[in-house]
């Protein structure tokens, strides 16, 4: 059998309430050499029997399954069996455009030099649904190693690359669970694959309550362990470190404001107190160190202020 252009990868846990329309949206590409893996990360519901189901016979469509252990690991074990000579990254959530695969191999294979190409995508819910993750919708940009430390954002999941890629950079770091992939383009980076912005939009991005990606204090601090841990790297990131360490400090006052956020709305007041305390230390701001001292004296005060201002902004 002749192998496929393309082995889309995607990491399956607990994704029966979704999986199906995603698998639709692959089958029913314009683009039809490829195979579909679908890494079962372990699930305890019926993910599997709705892939089956969704797969309907396809023989493009192969299971592959794996303890849970975080996406990372399920992608490793899908692309240890992948044929294609390029690899396609979708989330079990996540819904592509039927040109998205004809449009992005258009790309990669007119870039010899690029490993990547990353496809802007719209938002599905959230406060953010049907607005696309970055801003500009027509062209290319080429990544610099820099726009990835600056924007931690700039290359989506939705990609298509080279599988040399992968295999020069050794796969996916489980110890990375939840900011896996911002480290893989890292390191892909680092290794000298270059990386293509489509800023079309070409796909759905699913934005949902209780999604790794929805809790933000949980995606800052693992953006600052992915950047830490890039940092002690050679090559060409060495010439990044300042970049990288003015980017932690930017992170660490992120982490504080969104920490802040956390406390007052779960009604903490006193943690909220010490949230605010160290966000005026890090920001150097006379006007909310005078707010944390008149707050630790009246913890509910601040409580009160936040409720008003959700008011005032509500109306």
């Amino acid at each position: 059998m002749t192998p496929p252009l393309v082995s889309v990868i995607t990491p399956a846990y607990n994704s029966a309430t979704y999986i199906a329309e995603t698998i639709a949206s692959a089958l029913g590409q314009t683009f039809t050499a490829f195979e579909l893996i679908v890494a079962d990360d372990g699930s305890t519901d019926d993910t599997v029997d709705v892939v089956r189901r969704a797969a309907a016979g396809d023989p493009r469509v192969v299971i592959t399954a794996t303890s849970h252990g975080g996406a990372a690991i399920a992608r490793n074990a899908a692309f240890r069996i992948a044929r294609g000579r390029f690899i396609a990254l979708l989330d079990s959530d996540d819904v592509w455009m039927p040109n998205y695969l004809a449009e992005q191999l258009k790309i990669v294979e007119a870039c010899p030099g690029g490993g990547v190409v990353t496809a802007n995508a719209l938002s599905r819910g959230g406060d953010l649904d049907g607005r696309p993750i970055w801003r500009s919708t027509t062209g290319l940009r080429t990544l610099a190693l820099h726009d990835l430390i600056v924007e931690d954002n700039a290359v989506c999941i939705m990609s298509v690359f080279r599988r040399e890629a992968c295999e020069r950079v050794g796969g996916f770091n489980p110890e990375f669970n939840g900011n896996e992939d911002y480290e893989f383009w890292l390191r892909v980076a680092n290794a000298g694959f270059g990386i293509v912005q489509n800023l079309r939009p070409l796909g759905f991005y699913r934005r949902r309550p209780g999604s790794v990606s929805s809790d933000e204090v949980r995606t800052i601090l693992g953006i600052i362990h992915v950047l830490e841990s890039v940092a002690t790297r050679s090559g060409p990131l060495e010439r990044e470190r300042d970049v990288i360490a003015h980017k932690l400090m930017r992170l660490q006052i992120d982490l504080a404001t969104a920490q802040l956020r956390a406390s007052l709305g779960r009604r903490d007041a006193c943690d909220a107190v010490l949230r605010l305390k160290d966000l005026s230390e890090l920001r150097g701001s006379v006007w909310l160190a005078i707010a944390a001292k008149l707050t630790k004296a009246w913890p509910q005060l601040l409580l009160h202020a936040y409720g008003l201002r959700r008011s005032l902004r509500a109306s």
